[in-house]
């Protein structure tokens, strides 16, 4: 194997690790806001979920935030939030609780809710 495919091989790993990695903090982040909730609505942006986490680096806030939001439009467009407004600054996004992935962030666990997430996109 040549070097330049070990590199391919393992940015493709790393961007999927990577990819794994956002969503399940903003799974926990979404899970948080829900048990934090005082009301039937949760609101967020993703730069939101990237700054709250504190996990990264100023300048990889914004790759990550694009990538958090890719995952947030997918939940848009599978019909688990919605998106409440948008602006210049982007869009806000929302989680209500009468929907059914509010009573899944709040009874299980952030793994296992990404389980559930993916083995339905396999099944699509």
């Amino acid at each position: 194997m040549y070097m330049a495919d070990i590199r391919t091989l393992s940015r493709t790993y790393n961007d999927k690790t990577d990819s794994f990695r956002i969503k399940l903090i903003t799974i926990k982040f979404l899970r948080e806001q829900v048990q934090n909730a005082k009301g039937n609505l949760v609101t967020f942006r993703p730069s939101k979920v990237a700054q709250d986490l504190h996990l990264y680096g100023r300048q990889d806030l914004r790759a990550k935030t694009v990538l958090i939001r890719a995952f947030l439009d997918d939940l848009v467009q599978r019909g688990y939030i919605t998106i409440i407004k948008r602006s210049a600054r982007g869009k806000v996004y929302g989680l209500y609780k009468a929907n059914k992935f509010w009573d899944m962030l709040s009874i299980y666990e952030p793994e296992k809710v990404l389980e559930f997430l993916e083995s339905e996109k396999i099944q699509q």
